[in-house]
């Protein structure tokens, strides 16, 4: 009797799977070209940041006496002139202080108080701006002071100015007395500014800046990291790098399916080198943000 031959499909099978995952990785290879966002709104901020050097209106109050000195008042009190604020005692005498000016009282010093002022803003030497660096003695209750030290500083609470450097992609973007906004690290608070002069040193660019109100905060402060900010714009917000030009104009890679997109024009309106407020879509629609992956008759 003839024995069966036996038939293997396993070259079918293998060739089958091996089709089948072709298929499957190129659908996942082109889809993960994909990097996308959806059209929302949002704000974009249209500034720069900057390490500022700040500049008050104090003066000096130096100790009459040496030695041990108690404080009346706290650091950052306002102060009306002719307020008692420190009692010195040395072996021999006691000796009360009282306020010679109204404003708001710091026991502490970095020795620039002098040389940075708002009448003397124009002659600050902007070659040494980088050395301007404050170093705060805090003066406390309890501590031995000689006399001719400085003891407090006065400050007046309605001028505050600042020095800040500007990046040269910037410095043709602002004019002498326009109204900016200043923001701090890790706050969501907004200050009023405006620019008074625009200096030019050798390469560099800084403005001088007068704040519309005095932040207390900042009493014990020479240098603070801040966003200089022209304007801020809001509307649908997308990536600047999604937007790129072709022959029939500008525009997006819009998401019409899956690994599926055409091309939508969309208008700037406004922005900042990252992000832009545009007109021409809507929200929620899918955009690709790479679009320079992509070869969709981009002008050469």
């Amino acid at each position: 009797m003839a024995k069966k031959k036996n038939i293997s499909f396993k070259p079918f099978v293998l060739i089958f799977i091996l089709i089948i995952t072709l298929i499957i990785g190129i659908q996942i290879f082109g889809a993960a070209r994909f990097e996308s966002v959806l059209a929302a709104q949002g704000e974009v901020i249209d500034g720069f940041w900057s390490d500022v050097l700040i500049v008050r209106d104090e003066i000096l109050i130096n100790s009459p006496i040496t030695g041990r000195v108690e404080l009346l008042v706290g650091e950052g009190d306002r102060l009306a002139s002719g307020e008692k604020l420190a009692v010195i005692k040395s072996s021999a005498q006691s000796q009360k202080i009282f306020n010679k000016k109204a404003g708001i009282v710091s026991f502490a010093v970095d020795g620039l108080e002098s040389r940075l002022n708002p009448n003397s803003l124009n002659q600050i030497n902007l070659n040494n701006f980088d050395e301007l660096q404050g170093n705060y003695k805090h003066l406390l209750s309890g501590d031995r002071i000689k006399k001719e030290e400085s003891l407090y500083r006065i400050i007046n609470n309605f001028k505050l100015y600042l020095l800040a450097e500007v990046p040269e992609s910037q410095s043709d973007r602002f004019n002498i007395g326009e109204l900016i906004f200043l923001e701090e690290k890790n706050t969501k608070k907004l200050y009023e500014a405006r620019i008074t002069n625009i200096r030019h040193n050798l390469e560099k660019t800084f403005f001088q800046i007068k704040v519309e109100q005095f932040i207390p905060q900042w009493i014990n402060r020479r240098r603070i990291e801040l966003n200089i900010i022209k304007n801020i714009y809001r509307g649908i917000k997308i990536p600047r790098k999604a937007v790129f030009n072709q022959l029939s104009g500008q525009g997006v890679l819009k998401v019409t399916g899956y690994n599926k997109y055409e091309f939508q024009e969309v208008f700037i309106l406004n922005g900042n080198e990252e992000y832009v407020i545009v007109s021409g879509l809507e929200i929620g629609e899918e955009i690709i943000t790479n679009p320079e992956d992509f070869d969709y008759g981009r002008e050469a």
